[in-house]
């Protein structure tokens, strides 16, 4: 019997380097490339989720300790140890995050079912691959690594809370939650870290030849410095929109202001919750519009025919091509002046599939001209059309670290070529990179003249759809041909982006519900904590609709104050990860944007949503017993 890997070596001796042998099961190494930045940025969203989970159940377990401040004073009275109410906060958080994480697999089979049935579609659009959706990959090891996080995840977020619970001795567990507020000395420590923290991830940024180093940098910049410093900007921001929030209504703006100041640690919880979502919402629309741009202005640029002519209905597929002699015939017609012939195909190169464009570089350059990343556009264009060097998109020159001026040795079935990169452009036309050269170079190595498309330019006068009608009359009963307008074409891959692009609206709307959620947590144990303050309040005259309106300015403030750090960060963010986009996932360079339009629509999104967070909290104090209140403590 002979192994794969043994027919491979076979095969490969007696057809030579120009073949590439590959078993059936490797076709979807392309798929894979495909899916790969998709699957950096769920990582990458799917970390940052973790940490909002974090914050959330941190402030539920903030909620169990406050609402049972009294019972804990009562068992330390009678002898209880502070091992003891630590372990039973902790053990609490095991069931919980047993109970929470079990759940969380469940949802997330789901959820992949529905991700994976988006991306089979896409898929299915693109390359004409059916694909059953049904059949989703369940590794155990991998379920049982989400159920140890999840675990951990609630074990770290309760470990504060009942580390306080016990720590506090049982007169102070039955007064008034003064641990929320933070110490001079805890602040100036944390300020000193998070400056250190800030350095070095800067340090790290510069130094970002390794891949290591730079993660290690995002990390600290995107979590660890933005967790120390969450209390104290929190704080600084609250006592900054107080005066507005006085002037704005004297008695609950400034009561409100005060309930965030004085409690900086429950504050902050949520509002870390909030700008870490914002933080991700920023990045991912401010990649998202980059790219958007990006490929507008490559598309204005490689694609202004007026038709394409295509005998197949997508653009992927490179098995069906036209004859040679179709352009004459073509140009022959009324309304023609230009055509120019389109080949592509895929090679694999160290490794790693990538397509390959035969083009006219000489008509290219008098019609699509492009302006190189790297190079002299009229010495690109030049050498090229004469068959003395190739073109690389950027993505293709930063994956595989080449260089302008390196040389290429491509195996092809008649010949190596071993050329120079004359230019380098930035090209969608393949996540993994593109390598372009004139047609007349590819028919030398390859033997082959055929035409995948031919693009169409029009006489000044000509009516597109006269011409397109032309066109299909001219091979009706001939040969299958689809003829489609420009403004068809980028349709049609304007359509495959925003599908890709919709794949990340799912994350980001979760991300904005978990953080709403943590408004929600903060919102009841500010109540739950001012339960006496609320009390008294009302014996001495307050009316209901004052008490909730201060726990609606409350939340509003969470609101603003969580947009503002949430903006700040997010524009780190979005530079980090258009970094890590050209870096790792597609290396392309997409320019730096702030996504003005939806930090602005986040903003009535944001303060919406905590007004109606606020809206059961707020009953829930104005309608509990008045006396209770007062025997609260």
């Amino acid at each position: 019997n002979t192994t794969i890997a043994e027919c491979e070596r076979e095969l490969g001796a007696l057809l030579g380097p120009a073949f590439e042998i590959q078993p059936p099961a490797s076709r979807g190494q392309q798929f894979e490339a495909v899916l790969a930045g998709y699957a950096m940025m769920v990582t990458i969203s799917s970390v940052f989720a973790l940490f909002i989970g974090m914050f959330i159940i941190y402030n539920s377990f903030a909620i169990a300790v406050t609402q049972r401040r009294s019972e804990i004073g009562i068992l330390r009275a009678l002898g209880a140890t502070r091992g003891q109410i630590q372990w039973l906060f902790l053990g609490e958080s095991v069931v919980m995050g047993l109970v929470g994480s079990i759940a969380g697999l469940a949802l997330g089979i789901l959820i992949a079912r529905a991700i994976a049935s988006s991306v089979s579609t896409i898929i299915a659009d693109v390359y004409f691959v059916a694909q059953r959706a049904e059949d989703l990959a369940i590794n155990p090891l991998v379920l049982g690594l989400a159920l140890a996080i999840g675990l951990a995840t609630s074990l770290v977020a309760a470990a504060i809370p009942a580390r306080n619970a016990a720590r506090v001795d049982p007169v102070r567990a039955l007064q008034k939650g003064k641990y929320q507020v933070l110490s001079a000395g805890e602040s100036r420590l944390r300020a000193i870290l998070a400056a250190v923290l800030g350095v070095v991830s800067v340090a790290c940024l510069s130094a970002a030849g390794s891949r290591p180093v730079f993660y290690t940098g995002y990390v600290l910049a995107m979590v660890v410095v933005p967790l120390l410093l969450g209390p104290l900007l929190s704080l600084g921001l609250a006592r900054t929109i107080r005066p507005v929030l006085k002037w704005l209504r004297p008695v609950e703006g400034a009561l409100a202001a005060d309930s965030l100041i004085q409690a900086p640690r429950r504050t902050s919880a949520s509002v870390i919750a909030l700008m870490l979502s914002l933080a991700l919402v920023v990045a991912f629309s401010g990649m998202a519009r980059a790219s958007y741009e990006s490929i507008i202005d490559w598309m204005n640029t490689t694609f202004n025919a007026d038709l394409f002519v295509s005998p197949t209905p997508s653009f992927n597929i490179q098995t069906t091509r036209f004859p040679a002699t179709m352009a004459s015939e073509i140009a022959a017609l009324p309304g023609v002046e230009r055509v120019q012939m389109f080949r592509n195909g895929r090679i694999m190169f160290r490794k790693t599939p990538v397509t390959i464009v035969a083009i006219e570089m000489g008509s290219v350059a008098q019609t699509a001209r492009r302006r190189p990343v790297a190079g002299n556009a009229e010495e690109m264009y030049r050498r090229s059309a004469a068959g003395e060097g190739l073109i690389v998109s950027d993505n293709f020159a930063e994956l595989q670290h080449l260089t302008l001026g390196e040389i290429l040795e491509i195996p092809a079935p008649y010949g190596l070529i071993r050329l120079p990169i004359v230019g380098i452009i930035v090209d969608y036309s393949d996540q993994q990179g593109t390598i372009l050269m004139d047609r007349s170079l590819f028919i030398t190595y390859w033997h082959d003249d055929s035409v995948r498309d031919f693009r169409v330019y029009l006489t000044p006068g000509a009516t597109v759809s006269e011409v397109r009608q032309r066109i299909l009359e001219r091979y009706a009963g001939l040969r299958q041909v689809f003829v489609l307008t420009n403004d068809e074409l980028k349709s049609y891959i304007l359509k495959i982006t925003g599908q890709w692009f919709g794949l990340t609206s799912v994350q980001v709307a979760v991300a904005v519900l978990v953080a709403i959620l943590g408004i929600v947590n903060t919102l009841t144990v500010s109540i739950i904590d001012r339960r006496r303050e609320l009390g008294v309040l009302r014996a001495v005259g307050a009316l209901r609709g004052q008490i909730r309106r201060t726990i609606w300015i409350e939340a509003l403030s969470i609101g603003v104050i969580g947009l503002i750090l949430g903006y700040a960060l997010g524009a780190i963010n979005l530079y980090y990860i258009l970094q890590i986009v050209h870096r790792d996932i597609v290396g392309m360079r997409l320019d730096y944007e702030f996504p003005l339009t939806t930090a602005l629509a986040l903003v009535p999104t944001i303060l919406g949503a905590a007004f109606v967070a606020a809206l059961w909290p707020a009953e829930s104090a104005v309608r509990g017993s008045l006396v209770e209140a007062l025997e609260y403590e």
